[in-house]
């Protein structure tokens, strides 16, 4: 019973065309596939815990991880924030590892995204927006930095049949990688208590009190507070927790089909038993989980303690469309 890596970060998007073209063809993801799903279609109901679903879905590889990028139509879904903001309770942003900020930077703006101004930069990171205006941090690791992509290595799981799916690379001449996931919470001790139930222990936590000060671009975002890196294996979460100002906490009724990075899935050994322990720790399941078609993995989604969705996927076969043979560092 374990979670063993970050197999992905969902993406809600209004437009698929066009953040595929700004991760995939800018900034160099490589596609593994693309489908969809239409109204009536139970199994994707149950799961997402909504009635009369329907989307369109395409799974990009970034090197070290997978990004699933979704465009639902059914229901139509909201942005809590226009545009996206670090200070929202929840999946902020995403961190990626590249070789140099100002390359990058260029080809954020010539893919379709922008930069923010009003968001700051520091010597080894910066923060951009994608077409849709969600947050990404652009990082370039160093010495004894703990968002340290270099410290970070991809679990296979072993003694599976089938032989893995085709598939193309990532790129990765400027970008390496998704290095992190960026989680806002006015709760950090909440979230490390339930991780733990799963085998994820944090790092030392750090804190700040100026901006100026502030190690990072996304913390950055207010005059004191706390970064406190978990290593999943193939990538960092980050909880960070402002102490300047109250953040804005999500609405109740969110769904997990809004707007921006919607969802983390994590690869687990154990599904039956991972979701026994996290739901005895304070996570709500949508559904029970269940086998995918093919039997090649099983899945289910649900909701952290802080009410974050959550995707669980076991590998059942090396057939597995998101494989985790496929990532490397």
């Amino acid at each position: 019973m374990a979670i063993t890596g970050l197999n992905h970060v969902g993406l809600s998007t209004p437009d698929i065309d066009r953040a595929n073209a700004f991760y995939r063809d800018g900034l160099g993801f490589s596609e593994i596939i693309s489908f969809a799903w239409p109204v009536g279609t139970p199994g994707a109901d149950a799961g997402l815990g909504l009635t009369n679903t329907a989307a369109s879905v395409t799974v990009l590889l970034t090197g070290n991880s997978y990004l699933e990028v979704l465009q639902f139509d059914s229901p139509r879904p909201i942005a809590f924030d226009s545009p996206p903001t670090l200070r929202r309770e929840g999946i902020s942003h995403i961190g990626l590892e590249v070789t140099d900020l100002d390359s990058v930077t260029d080809l954020v703006v010539a893919s379709g995204g922008s930069v923010d101004p009003s968001l700051r930069a520091t010597n080894n990171s910066r923060l951009v927006r994608d077409p849709d205006g969600n947050i990404i941090e652009l990082h370039t690791s160093s010495q004894d930095d703990p968002l340290d992509y270099r410290q970070l290595g991809v679990h296979t799981p072993g003694g599976l049949d089938g032989e893995p799916q085709p598939f193309t690379p990532a790129r990765r001449d400027v970008v390496k990688g998704l290095s992190f996931a960026g989680i806002t919470t006015a709760r950090t001790a909440d979230l490390l208590d339930f991780y733990k139930h799963a085998n994820l222990n944090p790092s030392n936590t750090s804190s700040w009190e100026s901006r100026a000060s502030a190690p990072r671009a996304a913390l950055a975002a207010a005059e004191s507070g706390t970064s406190t890196p978990v290593n999943v294996g193939n990538a960092y979460l980050e909880f960070i927790e402002f102490r300047d100002q109250p953040i804005a906490l999500k609405p109740t009724d969110a769904r997990i089909i809004e707007y921006g990075f919607n969802h983390l899935c994590f690869d687990v050994v154990g599904i039956d038993s991972t979701h026994q322990a996290l739901t005895q720790a304070g996570m709500t399941c949508f559904a029970p989980w269940i086998n995918m078609p093919g039997g090649s993995s099983a899945m289910g989604y649900a909701l952290d303690v802080s009410r974050n969705p959550v995707e669980l996927l076991e590998h059942l076969s090396a057939r597995s469309i998101m494989w985790p043979g496929h990532l490397s560092v």
